[in-house]
């Protein structure tokens, strides 16, 4: 069996929030992606941040993800605000 099990995934205006089940850990998380400009001026998907929910329930971790995509919640590595 596979440490994590994708459940759900999130995506608006170049951020991406995927929510996993975490096996191993037993508790639910969020991994969060975005769009970023590299150096050559082609747009790449970059992971920013992974976070894990334990003593949180699957809801918790989609309202998680839907902030981010909705830019409630950000991270300092965001370019986008």
């Amino acid at each position: 069996m596979n440490d994590r099990e994708e459940y759900h995934m999130y995506q608006r205006q170049g951020r991406r929030a995927i929510v996993y089940r975490y096996h191993n850990d037993a508790c639910w998380g969020c991994e969060y992606y975005e769009n970023q400009l590299n150096e050559d001026g082609e747009m790449h998907r970059v992971l920013i941040a992974e976070e894990k929910y334990p003593n949180h329930n699957e809801h918790w971790a989609e309202d998680c993800a839907d902030n981010y995509v909705f830019r409630i919640k950000n991270f300092e590595e965001n370019q986008t605000t």
